[in-house]
């Protein structure tokens, strides 16, 4: 099965193809109106894409000759017909064309040519500029390359060669126009007559990619009629395992993209046709795209092996694919440095930022607890114990969010009322000096100057009060806006048990971005060792996820809520009485069954648990007449579980409403469980309440 992006990149669709193995390659035609898939099920797949949708008709579109995997495919230009290519572990390269109106048993793909000139498996087959005609370049385990060429008289010639000495695992055609001939000078004209231009020169040349850890370039020589190599390209130290040639409309600079085994990409640049080829690094530890460490990776290194490397049509984006199961986009800057250009995904800023300041936040107030001093203490109107923690982490939040982005409110819990009159003046003090040791501390991996942070961003006793008055934001249905629950679950918090800082952005009543930090919650319960502090990530549509807070536990971790029988539930319940009626709990628990005891934790690290599969469902009741749910009680935690595929709904089954204000309005209650379960759950939870009325 393959996801697929939809038209605004905003949520993964996935697009059933029905392979019986392991899928290694699909491609879109040129106009992106059919999709072409292979796998090791021995066979190739082709798709019609219709309003963004890929559909199959039928067997029509399996084509089968192949006897062993299939690596690849790759699509000829549509002025040569609807011509499809693929290569496989069986040594084979065959060429399928759709013969319109044939009706045959493949559905109207006919196999024209089989090429089996080489004796071990094929890796890759690249189709040449259609300037050049219908030439296929492959890549062989065999150590040869060969080049199959159409010809006028409908026969195929093929050229076939050593390439790499122990073998070949990708080939790439470079641009058909010489390389400068846009803007090459014009010609001697006649007297009284405009200058001519130069002529655009056709050439024949690709890049091949070996296990000997080394690029070649070819050529052809008219005068030979064969292939010769021209340059070798060295600096890779293990296996390459891709090549991509950039697009070029006739600049002077060349590009061509590596990727290796040893878990490098190089980019090639060529200034000239007799200017050598110069190697830069890609940098994943410069980017922000991808914090998993607070100490970066090695320098020009990325995570796992780099399987594959594409540029876009106009040769300025480079797709990087790598083994971790993340694929990175790259875009040269001004000054000819590489950056990571992910961003472009949706809220990509937003939710680095909001990482970066949940992740300061949460080394703050686990520091204040550290020291924590009784007299530090408020008591707020809800007579839940505020401590210093929550001014500081909420100014540094604030602090951070207002530095990148200005405009948007904020829906804090805190204000700075208390803190301004004479009488909070030592408290006052303190957390000032707090708020700056965590906005000047070190940068970390995806920190940014930028942001307001790192060594010399101190702020004034005046900013640091207004960065906590500004979340005075009364709420609304439009528009965007950022809630911070700076310590949620203050409880927990003194007991030194859980606590959560959250984070949320929400725009037009609908949460787009969550994080939750959970400084004492386990990594992984199932291995205690490991150690405590998670942060929780989600984004819509783009699924939930886990890192570690200090971030030395690896990439993001993926969450879902698995498939469990709601008798095996254990229910995620608060500690405290006074938020969640236990009782009514047990009620719905007796309903359902379920006899394991609930689990109990402070804050919204609830969530986080349901989330990554503990518990299966989180109740919390109200205990009394009136009450309404804070919206940043909720809104990380909604989007959180979500997107890790449970629901989220209030008593009655509606789902939770953050446009009404501060508040979440006529929600009553709220039922979170996997998609499984929630039903059963809720029609537990209706009924326990309907027995309540019914004893009043």
């Amino acid at each position: 099965m393959l996801p697929k992006a939809t038209a605004t990149a905003t949520e993964s669709i996935p697009i059933e193809t029905a392979h019986e193995d392991m899928i290694h390659d699909a491609q879109l035609d040129y106009y992106g109106k059919r999709l072409a898939t292979c796998s090791s099920d021995r066979t190739v797949k082709v798709f019609d894409v219709i309003d963004g949708e890929a559909q199959r008709s039928g067997s029509g579109h399996i084509l089968k000759g192949h006897t062993g995997p299939v690596w690849q495919v790759a699509w000829a230009h549509p002025k040569f017909g609807h011509i499809l290519a693929s290569c496989s572990y069986d040594g084979k390269v065959l060429i399928w064309k759709e013969q319109q109106g044939q009706g045959s048993a493949t559905g109207g793909w006919n196999k024209v040519k089989e090429h089996t000139l080489h004796t071990a498996s094929v890796n890759s087959v690249s189709w040449a500029p259609h300037e050049l005609g219908a030439i296929l370049a492959c890549a062989s385990s065999d150590g040869k390359l060969s080049v199959l060429t159409f010809k006028n008289d409908g026969t195929w010639g093929a050229d076939i060669f050593n390439g790499h000495a122990i073998g070949c695992n990708a080939v790439s055609w470079a641009p058909a126009i010489q390389p400068g001939s846009l803007i090459v000078p014009q010609t001697q004209s006649l007297p009284n007559q405009p200058a001519q231009p130069a002529s655009l020169s056709s050439v024949k040349r690709f890049a091949s990619a070996g296990c000997d850890n080394l690029v070649r370039i070819w050529g052809y020589r008219d005068d030979t009629q064969s292939w010769v190599e021209e340059e070798t390209l060295e600096g890779h130290t293990d296996w390459v395992r891709d090549v991509a040639w950039a697009p070029n409309i006739g600049l002077p600079r060349s590009y061509i993209a590596t990727a290796s085994q040893d878990k490098t990409v190089f980019i090639w640049t060529k200034d000239s046709p007799t200017s050598p080829w110069v190697k830069s690094a890609l940098d994943p530890s410069s980017t922000i795209t991808s914090p998993t460490s607070t100490a970066p990776l090695p320098a020009g290194k990325f995570p796992d092996v780099v399987w594959r490397v594409s540029w876009s049509l106009a040769g300025n984006l480079l797709a990087v694919s790598c083994g971790d199961g993340k694929v990175t986009l790259w875009k040269e800057n001004l000054k000819g440095v590489w950056e990571s250009c992910s961003m472009f995904l949706p809220y990509a800023t937003e939710k680095q930022v909001a990482i970066a300041a949940v992740r300061r936040a949460c080394h703050l107030t686990s520091a204040v607890f550290n020291k924590l001093v009784k007299n530090e203490t408020l008591t707020k109107d809800d007579k839940s114990p505020v401590t210093v923690g929550d001014y500081a982490a909420q100014a540094v939040i604030s602090t951070i969010l207002h530095r990148v982005f200005p405009a948007d409110p904020i829906v804090g819990e805190e204000d700075a009322t208390e803190l301004r009159e004479e009488s909070g003046h030592g408290l006052r003090d303190r957390i000032i000096e707090l708020a700056n040791e965590a906005l000047i501390g070190e940068l970390g991996l995806g920190d940014n100057t930028e942001w307001g942070i790192g060594p010399g961003q101190e702020q004034t006793a005046e900013q640091i009060l207004d960065a906590i008055d500004r979340g005075n934001y009364a709420g609304g249905r439009t528009g965007r806006m950022w809630t911070i629950d700076p310590i949620d679950g203050t409880k927990g918090f003194l007991r030194g048990e859980q606590y959560a800082v959250c984070l949320s952005l929400i725009i037009d009543a609908q949460v787009q971005v969550g994080v939750i930090g959970c400084p004492n919650l386990l990594s992984n319960p199932a291995q205690p060792d490991i150690g405590r502090g998670v942060i929780f990530v989600a984004v819509k549509g783009q699924g939930a996820e886990q890192i570690t807070l200090n971030g030395d536990g690896g990439s993001f971790i993926p969450l879902r809520i698995p498939s469990i029988a709601v008798t095996d539930i254990s229910f995620l319940e608060s500690v405290e009485v006074t938020h969640s009626s236990h009782s009514f709990n047990g009620r719905v628990s007796s309903l359902l069954n379920v006899s394991r005891n609930p689990i109990r934790m402070d804050s919204q690290a609830k969530y986080g648990c349901l989330a990554r599969g503990e518990g299966a469902a989180y109740l919390r009741m109200p205990t009394g007449v009136g009450y309404r749910e804070k919206i940043w009680d909720h809104a990380p935690g909604n989007i959180l579980v979500d997107e890790a595929g449970g629901i989220v709904t209030d008593s009655r089954g509606q789902p939770l409403d953050f446009g009404f204000g501060r508040t979440l309005g006529e929600n009553f209650g709220v039922v979170a469980a996997g998609k499984d379960v929630h039903a059963l759950v809720l029609a537990a939870v209706q009924k326990a309440g309907q027995e309540e009325k019914a004893k009043a």
